[in-house]
């Protein structure tokens, strides 16, 4: 995940199943096991590496709702050369949590990553659909926990990022990469599922109309004797302007991006979290120019009602700058008075659970604070 570092099911309420679009959607979802609408207030928080504990449930206690367990690879299988979902989560353990939750009446979506900092992006040997079809399958026979009442995830979060090697193919998400994952994108919608995006936010940023496939740009930002080749440009804006951002439900800008313009514009030019998060989700729902080679210069746009704004927590004091850090209580205004309707963002999320309470930091209570997504 970003905190780049070279350098280094559970049923719903009635009301969540009103807000379902239509009854359809809600037949073919219990057709193919995700149960869970997105609820109103996002508090999103990521597991770490391969992390199934105590930690994940705490942590839905004190007011995540949605949580994005880490990681899955689409590989092409060494034995049979059939795609190959691979995952180090212990998928006996999501069923476990899954049900502890819902014992605890604590609703929950959740949902698996693909991807990650240093991961090698999908196998572009099979085309989005038939990856589709091999995740559907692995969610449904193999991630599913029946004896747990766990019908698997509800969906899926996008997180193809760069890596540490500087002669990694993994440098670039090719056009072909981007195309598997905007149809499987497509298919996954299509079939009930929950479909997340989790760029750095130099991979959608509105700071640049310049777009690349290549994640070895310098940042953006004027940060001083800086050398930084990790940054991308607008990489995951092609997905919203080829799929359409109706393909996507929600967008996690990483703000912890190693060096990213969000903090230089608060650690170095000052600017006030809460207003900087205000001005960004409001750029974000009217929308920015990118320059397409093929498909033309388009605005992009996300829906406030979409993006979540990505944080670290407590790690990120200890990165001597590199990394944001931006207590809850500094985003409060952002989302309980902000300028306007459409710069209020749908919520916030945070890398990662397992690492809360470093440094003292237990960002899902400062968050939850004001979001309100878990009472006492």
């Amino acid at each position: 995940h970003s905190h780049f570092a070279e350098g280094h099911q559970v049923l719903s309420s009635k009301a969540a199943l009103d807000r379902m679009a239509g009854d359809e959607t809600q037949e073919q979802k219990q057709l193919h096991g995700a149960s869970n609408a997105l609820p109103e207030k996002v508090l999103l928080g990521y597991a770490n590496w391969c992390e199934c504990d105590n930690k994940i449930v705490e942590a839905v206690e004190n007011g995540v709702n949605v949580v994005v367990w880490f990681n899955t690879n689409l590989k092409k299988s060494e034995k049979d050369s059939k795609p190959f979902v691979e995952s180090c989560t212990d998928l006996k353990c999501v069923g476990k949590v899954a049900q502890t939750l819902r014992v605890k009446q604590l609703p929950t979506v959740h949902l698996m990553s693909i991807g990650g900092w240093n991961s090698p992006h999908p196998n572009t040997e099979f085309s989005g659909s038939e990856w589709f079809e091999a995740w559907n399958k692995w969610n449904r026979e193999t991630a599913a926990q029946p004896e747990y009442g766990f019908n698997g995830f509800d969906g899926i979060d996008w997180d193809i990022e760069g890596n540490d090697n500087a002669t990694s193919p993994f440098n670039k998400i090719s056009l072909e990469t981007m195309d598997l994952v905007g149809e499987m994108s497509q298919a996954a919608k299509r079939t009930g599922y929950i479909v997340a995006m989790a760029p750095a936010q130099s991979y959608l940023t509105v700071a640049s109309k310049d777009y690349s496939l290549e994640l070895t740009h310098q940042p953006v930002a004027q940060w001083q004797q800086l050398d930084f080749p990790y940054h991308g440009r607008n990489t995951y804006a092609y997905l919203l302007a080829k799929y359409g951002s109706q393909t996507f439900d929600l967008v996690t800008v990483q703000l912890y991006e190693g060096w990213s313009t969000a903090n230089y514009n608060i650690t170095q030019l000052d600017q006030r979290p809460s207003s900087y998060v205000s001005k960004l989700v409001s750029k974000m729902h009217t929308g920015w120019e990118v320059a397409f080679p093929r498909l033309g210069s388009q605005l992009v746009s996300v829906e406030n009602t979409k993006v979540i704004i990505g944080l670290a927590n407590g790690w990120a004091k200890e990165s001597s700058g590199k990394f944001l850090f931006v207590g809850g209580q500094d985003l409060r205004k952002a989302y309980t008075q902000p300028p306007s309707e459409s710069a209020k963002p749908r919520g916030f999320g945070f890398w990662n659970i397992g690492d809360e309470g470093k440094s003292d930091i237990f960002l899902t209570k400062q968050l939850n604070s004001f979001l309100n997504t878990r009472s006492d």
